[in-house]
């Protein structure tokens, strides 16, 4: 179980970085909002960061397979039910995720028709708005693991459910008050509570970690 954690705390910063990389950084450099021509020209002329995009996002995903996984492994003596639950649900988002990167790929076949260019794009981003739905609901199965196996804070636990709740909100106004801005801001703030989660269990660590270097 401990070096289980050990690899977790590896894994969850680089799937972190990898993560912000590919779904906050790339689009902001290339997409732009409403032009299809000004979105295909920034692909045009850096094709080759946009293929790494590409790259970072499926790596995203399978690290998204993986670090639950391990999370099982650790947790499912805690509590099995809520342990497959977590699993269950990051298992459904991975590859609906994966799936908006064939859009990606599709964009790159197509430069020489934006409006198609723009129109892959829609349809990542409603694929992304899907995998949004289970990126919030296995946090709420990990925070109950979180507080139930007393590794971390009792805080930490809810800082999970606030994430849960802050993916939800976010796909819930994209899909039914798409121009709620205010809204999806909040969502947006909420989520930072895996992001304290993923910190704690770097830098701090599970109290089981803690307890053996005492010791």
């Amino acid at each position: 179980m401990k070096n289980t954690f050990l690899i977790l705390r590896i894994l969850y910063p680089v799937w972190m970085i990898i993560g912000m990389f590919a779904l906050m950084y790339i689009p902001s450099v290339f997409v732009v909002s409403e032009n299809p021509l000004a979105t295909t020209e920034n692909i045009k002329n850096n094709e080759l960061l946009f293929r790494v995009g590409i790259l970072a996002s499926i790596i995203t995903q399978l690290l998204y397979i993986v670090i639950p996984i391990l999370l099982y492994k650790v947790f499912k003596q805690t509590d099995a039910t809520q342990a497959m639950l977590m699993l269950a649900f990051s298992l459904v988002a991975a590859p609906i995720a994966l799936f908006g990167s064939i859009y990606d790929l599709q964009m790159l076949s197509t430069l020489d028709q934006p409006e198609i260019v723009m129109s892959h794009f829609n349809f990542k981003r409603y694929s992304l708005v899907m995998a949004t739905i289970f990126w919030g609901l296995w946090l709420f199965p990990l925070g109950k693991l979180a507080i139930k196996s007393k590794y971390f804070p009792i805080l930490i636990g809810y800082c999970l459910y606030a994430g849960g709740v802050g993916y939800l909100l976010s796909a819930a106004v994209k899909i039914v008050f798409p121009n709620y801005e205010m809204i999806f801001n909040i969502s947006e703030i909420l989520t930072i509570g895996e992001v304290i989660f993923i910190l704690w269990f770097v830098i701090k660590g599970p109290k089981i970690l803690n307890e053996t270097t005492e010791n």
